[in-house]
Order: structure tokens, then C-alpha cells, then sequence
């Protein structure tokens, strides 16, 4: 049932890309994360209340109605809003360049998305299930910092395009000071209210699970670590320096891989902090060297801080 869903989803991708690239946030993100949510529980409720089972045969049939619903309107409504921006004409296809461009950002992407889940794989591989849980609770916990960093990358993605395209680059380093700001200060906010309410927040897990409430602190480092240098990556990926990316987070997990295996054996789920946030912070180095080296730029929350230099210096 879930395959069923994987054709709109690949659509909705592309579809909130189109409208990033315009700046049209109500198509980029309220069908996505929005609507469909919205349908799914609304669809959902109408199912058991038309005596269906609350199971998830039920609720995968949800999602399905809801993905589809959503691509679909999503479609209709971006291929009107192009009629008046963009002029018709020939068709020009070009799929081994597109293949050429795509494939290192789906492996940039890929391997974010395991440097997140990897660390649980490998703790419920050699930890109980109790021990599992407990680290899970305190991962998704953090995961909220997350929220940050996507916000910014999917707003300014497309402007770190248009003005490296433009050769505008006062433009360029001012959105990038910018970016810089509005990904650390609320990453470190967020932080710091869930370390101060972490605690209270792993308990409503259950009674056991506030003893993770140590490893919040462990893999906050690494999650402002790499909020420091806001979204370098998206910069990189929009300057075409995505096949550089695409080296760093593969060896960022590979890192991440190596750390937890030897670390979870010897300090449980401390060392699958350490390790998960040991990776973050090598893969923030490497990110900030390849920006220095290949753009000229100091990606970094401590350089974003000193006063900008004059237009003539720039």
C-alpha cells in the first residue's frame, strides 16, 4: 500500500521545487505539510465513523487518498500560476544532464536523511528494546532543532541561486549573513528550551525514559554545531558544487557507521551520542572548509557576527 503512494510523491518533490524556484511558499509548502496532514486525519476519522477499523490497513488507505487529493490539486494549481509567468514554447529534453546534476544531490539527501536514523539502526542492533526506545524518544526530541534549518533551506535556496547565477555576490554574502542568523539564534532558542524541558517532555514517554534526558545534552553540540554554519550545503548545491557534497556526506556517514559500532559496545547510548554528534560536527568542518576554499566565503554564526565590511572592500 505504501508503494501506491511513491508516484505522487515523487511528483509533490518536483512540484515544490517549481514553486521554491518562483518563491510561491503557499504551493511549495502548505499542500505538503498542511493539507495533506490535515487529510489524512480528517479521512481517517471518517473512515471509523463509518465503522471502518482503526488499523493501518485503514490509515494507509488514508494517506493514499490524501497523497493523491494533494498532488493532484497542487498540479493543477502550479501549472495555472506558470501560464502567466512563464511563455510557451519548443520543448527541449535533457535527461543525461539533468541525471548528471540530480544524482549527487539524491545521494547528498539520501545520506542526510540516515546520518538521522542510522545511530538508531545500530543501538537496536546491540541494545534492548527498552534501551531503543529510550534513545529514539530523545532523537525525535531534538528533532524539532531540524525544523529550523529546513525552513531556511527551502526559503532561500532559490535566492543563493539567483544571485551566484547573477554574479551579484554583495547580494549573495549579505543573504548568506542572513541565512546565518535566522538558522543558529532559533536553533540555539530551541535548544535551550528543550534542555530545559526535556526532562518533563522525555517523561510523558514514560517513567524510565528520563534517564535519556543526559544524552539531549550530548547531541545538542553537534545539532548547533551544524546549525553554525546555517544551510552551507543548499549554498554549495546552488553554486554547482553538489558532487563535493555529495563526498562529505558520504563520509560523514561512514563515520557516523564507524563511531557507532565501536562506541555503543563500550558506552551504550552515551556512545551512540558521542557518535551521532562527533559526525555532525566533522561533517560542519568539512562543509565550512569546501565554502571557504571553492566560494571564498566564511559560512559560519562567528563570522555572520563581525560588522559587514564596506561595499568598496567587498
Amino acid at each position: 500500500l505504501g508503494a501506491i503512494t511513491l508516484p505522487m510523491l515523487a511528483l509533490t518533490e518536483i512540484q515544490d521545487g517549481m514553486s521554491r524556484a518562483f518563491s510561491w511558499a503557499d504551493l511549495s509548502l502548505w499542500p505538503t505539510y498542511i493539507i495533506r496532514p490535515v487529510l489524512i486525519l480528517a479521512i481517517m476519522a471518517l473512515a471509523i465513523y463509518f465503522g471502518w477499523s482503526p488499523n493501518a490497513t485503514t490509515a494507509m488507505g488514508a494517506v493514499i487518498i490524501a497523497t493523491y487529493l494533494t498532488s493532484i490539486g497542487q498540479l493543477i494549481s502550479l501549472e495555472r500560476r506558470l501560464r502567466t509567468v512563464v511563455p510557451s514554447g519548443p520543448r527541449d529534453y535533457r535527461p543525461m544532464i539533468w541525471v548528471g546534476i540530480a544524482l549527487p544531490i539524491f545521494v547528498v539527501e539520501g545520506f542526510f536523511n540516515l546520518l538521522t536514523n542510522v545511530d538508531i539502526l545500530i543501538v537496536g542492533y546491540f541494545e534492548d528494546p527498552d534501551q531503543v526506545a529510550i534513545y529514539f524518544a530523545a532523537v525525535k526530541t531534538l528533532a524539532l532543532v531540524h525544523f529550523v534549518y529546513f525552513a531556511v533551506r527551502a526559503g532561500g535556496a532559490q535566492r543563493f541561486s539567483k544571485y551566484y547565477t547573477n554574479g551579484d555576490r554583495v547580494r549573495l554574502q549579505a543573504f548568506v549573513r542572513d541565512s546565518l542568523h535566522w538558522t543558529f539564534w532559533p536553533s540555539l532558542a530551541m535548544v535551550v528550551l528543550l534542555l530545559i524541558a526535556g526532562r518533563q517532555l522525555l517523561l510523558l514517554f514514560g517513567p524510565n525514559f528520563g534517564s535519556g534526558y543526559p544524552l539531549l545534552y550530548i547531541m545538542s553540540i553537534g545539532l548547533l554545531f551544524r546549525a553554525s554554519i546555517g544551510p552551507a550545503e543548499s549554498l554549495l548545491t546552488m553554486a554547482g558544487q553538489q558532487g563535493i557534497c555529495a563526498v562529505i556526506y558520504t563520509a560523514a556517514f561512514i563515520v557516523n557507521v564507524i563511531l557507532n559500532v565501536t562506541l555503543i559496545p563500550l558506552l551504550g547510548l552515551i556512545g551512540a551520542a558521542i557518535a551521532t554528534s562527533a559526525s555532525l560536527v566533522l561533517e560542519t568542518i568539512a562543509l565550512y572548509s569546501i565554502t571557504a576554499s571553492r566560494l571564498g566565503m566564511r559560512c559560519s554564526i562567528l563570522a555572520a557576527m563581525r560588522p559587514p565590511p564596506p561595499i568598496e572592500a567587498r
